[in-house]
């Protein structure tokens, strides 16, 4: 038997190499079983694995959230008057990926801890790495805020 020829496993004759069907017996000549059972099981894992690394639930998007951005600092501005109030401070992409539009967002409390709105900023073109000096203005019952919690901060 030289290499360009292999023996058919149903008839037990040499045939060449590359033949799908025995040319003698007509059997197929594909895969055995048991490497398609593995190619199968393995594509199964990949599948299932996949499906379970996107997961939806609220505790991992924050991870997520939390490993794009980071808020370095913010405090109520100096600039805030009786018609708005801002919140600035810096965040930080953690990401090696630029973001054509990132925002934050900010909700605003009275003293009993009712929800009076939201303060928001965006910036175009935040670059990888990179950070960027916001200025979130709140506009809603000025004289009523009591304190203010990160909502979120997003980008894509």
């Amino acid at each position: 038997m030289d290499n360009n020829t292999k023996v058919c496993k149903h008839c037990k004759e040499q045939i060449a190499k590359g033949a799908k069907r025995c040319p003698k017996c007509g059997g197929k000549l594909g895969m055995p079983k048991w490497i398609i059972a593995i190619i199968v099981i393995v594509i199964i894992g990949v599948i299932a694995g996949a499906g379970s690394s996107g997961s939806s639930s609220t505790e991992s998007g924050s991870v997520e959230k939390a490993e794009k951005f980071t808020l370095l600092e913010h405090n109520v501005s100096d600039e805030s008057n009786d018609f708005a109030m801002y919140i600035e401070g810096k965040v930080q992409n953690n990401k090696d990926k630029d973001y054509d539009y990132a925002q934050i967002t900010f909700t605003t409390y009275d003293a009993e801890g009712n929800t009076l709105g939201t303060c928001m900023d965006n910036v175009n073109n935040l670059k990888a790495n990179g950070t960027w000096k916001f200025k979130a203005i709140c506009t809603e019952s000025i004289n009523q805020i009591d304190h203010y919690e990160l909502d979120e901060i997003t980008g894509w």
